[in-house]
């Protein structure tokens, strides 16, 4: 597909059908999303070529959430069997997407990779922006797959064919809670990768060298565990930190991210010198984890002072809820059980592992919805006329965003009460935890001082 560039400019003018796919993946992101963070976009050079080099942890949302975290026109660089999809291949060609031909994938002639580059090179010194996944496949590991050299290659290329130097960004994808609806997601882009070398550098040592600077650069943005089982532990600790001393400290993906990269690190300090003290903390806390989780208290339940102004407050509020907001959620639920049961049950059939729930649900989400709301609409048109049918879509549009906004309120609600009612039932109960939440925090606080010690060292 041909895209316009401004004269003199080195910035790529928009189609009419990037400018509608741009919109729409802010759209899917922004509702299946709950929270979207994206943070580096000034490292982002408005009149250069750039290669953006992401971990692949989220099959096909993750070039989607990328276009949704900037207003670049992004050309991703697809395996080739995609373009073999119906349903895929337009959408591909009209967004400038290239295809990678691999050689694990049957059938597949890997020379055809020659024109590849060659299109890639021209669409760089061009100023166009291209995704590429180092990893080489989307995956479910704990911490970056070993890089593939495409990207070094790629840019490489670039500047030996074209003599224009395109800017080689690391972005991070990190997906807190991956393959669950309203989640969160935080996109990440790096400073952009060296590209000087020695002179005396033969053209494999400058591949190599370079596929190392971008692992680097993309180790720096993701959370690197040996498990998911650490990477829990790991998050359960940065939320003792967020709650310290009674008070919820709250933070941004980001911040939160970089807390957790360094709690990983102290771990692994702490695991080579005081090992047997790592694993008493990590029984103390499942064990803690374990009483709260069989009473239903959740960490920032025991940090609530129930005062009878609170109480009040917290009533008026729940009423307000009862009265106005939960019937128009009642009635998006009502409208909306049908496609959403279709989507959940499909999606645990089709995807195959956490990597592929994402883009399973977006997809089967936008299919059953359009579908059941198309044919809702249809039917009121046909026996109510075009008046019912306009204020139908407008309650439709209403009561869906109310409906994700309160999503998980009604929970939130009925839990509050019942620990409520279970503290004054059992006094002593918050006592308790409170205090074994406390000896945790010291715990945690001496380990942390080790950590720093041991790391200025």
């Amino acid at each position: 597909m041909e895209h316009e560039t401004l004269k003199g400019s080195g910035v790529t003018r928009l189609s009419w059908f990037e400018k509608i796919w741009q919109t729409f993946c802010r759209w899917v992101v922004k509702i299946f999303y709950r929270r979207f963070e994206v943070s580096g976009l000034e490292n982002l050079p408005e009149n250069q070529g750039i290669v953006l080099c992401a971990n692949h942890v989220n099959a096909l949302a993750d070039p989607l959430v990328l276009q949704a975290a900037t207003k670049k026109a992004i050309r991703p660089l697809a395996r080739s069997g995609l373009f073999d999809n119906p349903l895929l291949r337009p959408v591909l060609q009209h967004i400038g997407a290239v295809p990678i031909y691999r050689r694990a994938d049957p059938g597949v002639d890997v020379s055809k990779n020659t024109d590849t580059f060659e299109k890639c090179y021209g669409l760089l010194s061009k100023g166009e922006t291209l995704i590429i996944f180092p990893e080489g496949q989307s995956h479910d590991d704990s911490r970056l797959s070993e890089l593939k050299t495409g990207a070094a290659r790629l840019a490489l290329g670039t500047i030996d064919v074209t003599g224009v130097e395109p800017a080689v960004i690391p972005v991070g994808l990190t997906f807190p809670q991956k393959g669950q609806f309203r989640s969160a997601v935080l996109v990440q882009f790096g400073m952009p990768v060296e590209l000087r070398f020695p002179e005396n550098y033969t053209d494999e040592q400058k591949t190599n060298e370079l596929t190392e600077r971008i692992r680097q650069g993309l180790t720096s943005l993701t959370l690197n565990a040996e498990s998911w089982e650490e990477i829990h532990l790991v998050n359960r600790i940065e939320q003792f930190f967020a709650m310290r001393h009674g008070k919820y400290h709250r933070r941004n993906l980001q911040q939160r991210f970089r807390a957790q990269q360094r709690i990983i690190d102290a771990q692994k300090l702490l695991r080579n010198y005081e090992p047997d003290r790592v694993r008493a903390l990590i029984i103390q806390l499942k064990h803690f984890e374990r009483i709260c989780h069989y009473c239903g208290v959740k960490d920032y339940q025991l940090s609530i002072d129930y005062k009878p102004t609170l109480i009040v407050l917290y009533l008026l509020r729940m009423v307000g809820m009862l009265l106005i907001v939960f019937p128009i959620a009642l009635w998006g639920m009502i409208n909306s059980y049908i496609p959403y049961q279709i989507t959940k049950r499909l999606t645990r059939r089709f995807a195959r592992g956490t990597n592929q729930y994402d883009t399973t649900q977006m997809v089967l989400g936008l299919i059953s919805f359009s579908a059941v709301w198309s044919l809702q609409v249809f039917l009121i048109f046909q026996y109510f006329g075009w008046q019912w049918t306009i204020l139908y879509i407008v309650t439709l549009v209403i009561r869906s965003a109310v409906l994700l906004m309160v999503r998980g309120e009604k929970q939130r609600i009925i839990e509050n009460i019942r620990v409520f009612v279970l503290f004054l039932r059992k006094r002593d109960l918050k006592s308790y935890l409170w205090k074994k939440r406390q000896a945790l925090e010291k715990e945690l606080a001496k380990m942390v001082r080790i950590a720093n010690r041991l790391s200025n060292h």
